[in-house]
C-alpha cells in the first residue's frame, strides 16, 4: 500500500497532464498533455508527451507528438487530452483539438513519429478514450456533460455505427464534465470521471454511480483526468492534479494501485 505522504508526482518537471496508458510486454507508456502556461489563467498546451517506464517509478520521455503533424497546425496551443490504442502493429493517437473535436494520428512504433490519419476530425467533440472489448472490438467514448460511445471500424479511423449517448444515473454526484475513462474488470464496466465512477453490466449502459475511487490528492473533483490500466497482472490508476488552479493550469501526474471488492467496488490504495 502507498501512504499519501509518500505519493509524489511521476516526474519532477511541471506540466504532465491528462495521462492515458499503453502497456506492451510489461513496459508502460504514458501519453500525456503538456502544460507550459505558468502564471497564465488558461490552458497553454503546445504538444503531447510520451513517457516510458519498466517499473512505474522511473519515467523517461521518449517522444513528442506535435500539432504541426496534424490538421491543427504549427503553433497550436490547445493540445488537449487524448488516448492511445494499438491494433495490428500500428498505434493510434486520438487527440482533442481544444474543446471542439477529436482527430486521429497513427504511427508504426509507440514512441512515434505520429502523422495525421484523416486530415480532419473523427468526431465532433473532445476528450476521447478508447475501450477494447474482450473480443478485440474497439470503441470510442468522448464528450462533455453527456458521453457518447461508438464502435470503431477495424481501420480504427472511422465509426462503425451512429454514436449513442451513455445513460448514467448520476445520483447528483457523478460530474457532468469531460475526462472520461472506461475499463472492464470481472465482467463489470467501469465508467469514470476523475475520481468518480459508475458501473454497468452492459457496455452501453445504463451506468449507476457507485462512489469515489479515492478521496485524497484531488480525486474528489471533476478535474483529475485519469486512466485505469493493467501492468504485470495488477490494476493501476493514473491521474493528474493542478498545482494551484487559482493561479494557473499547471498539473502533475500521480499513480496508485487499485483494488476491487467482491461487491464490484474499486478504490485506490492510498492509505496504509
Amino acid at each position: 500500500m502507498i501512504e499519501k505522504h509518500l505519493l509524489a508526482p511521476l516526474i519532477a518537471e511541471p506540466g504532465m497532464s491528462d495521462p492515458h496508458a499503453l502497456v506492451l510486454d510489461d513496459v508502460c507508456y504514458l501519453f500525456t498533455g503538456h502544460d507550459i502556461g505558468v502564471g497564465v489563467n488558461d490552458w497553454v498546451m503546445p504538444d503531447w508527451r510520451i513517457y516510458r517506464s519498466n517499473d512505474l517509478r522511473a519515467w523517461v520521455r521518449v517522444g513528442t507528438i506535435s500539432p504541426e503533424h496534424n490538421y491543427m497546425g504549427r503553433g497550436h496551443t490547445y493540445c488537449w487530452a487524448g488516448d492511445i490504442a494499438q491494433r495490428d502493429g500500428r498505434y493510434y493517437w486520438y487527440f482533442s483539438n481544444g474543446n471542439r473535436e477529436t482527430g486521429v494520428m497513427v504511427a508504426s512504433a509507440p514512441a512515434g513519429p505520429y502523422e495525421d490519419a484523416l486530415g480532419g476530425p473523427l468526431v465532433d467533440s473532445f476528450d476521447p478514450s478508447i475501450f477494447v472489448e474482450d473480443d478485440g472490438t474497439p470503441y470510442i467514448i468522448y464528450g462533455m456533460h453527456d458521453y457518447r460511445i461508438a464502435r470503431l471500424k477495424d481501420s480504427m479511423v472511422a465509426l462503425d455505427e451512429k454514436p449513442r449517448t451513455i445513460r448514467i444515473d448520476r445520483k447528483g454526484l457523478f460530474p457532468e464534465t469531460d475526462k472520461n475513462s472506461l475499463h472492464k474488470h470481472d465482467g463489470i464496466y467501469y465508467l469514470s470521471c476523475s475520481g468518480y465512477y459508475a458501473t454497468s453490466r452492459e457496455l452501453y449502459g445504463p451506468y449507476e454511480y457507485q462512489g469515489l475511487v479515492g478521496t485524497g490528492w484531488g480525486l474528489d473533483t471533476g478535474y483529475a483526468h485519469g486512466d485505469f490500466f493493467v501492468w504485470k497482472n495488477a490494476w493501476y490508476h493514473v491521474w493528474c492534479k493542478y498545482r494551484d488552479r487559482s493561479y494557473d493550469r499547471i498539473r502533475d501526474c500521480f499513480m496508485a494501485p487499485v483494488v476491487y471488492g467482491p461487491d464490484g467496488s474499486m478504490r485506490d490504495v492510498l492509505e496504509g
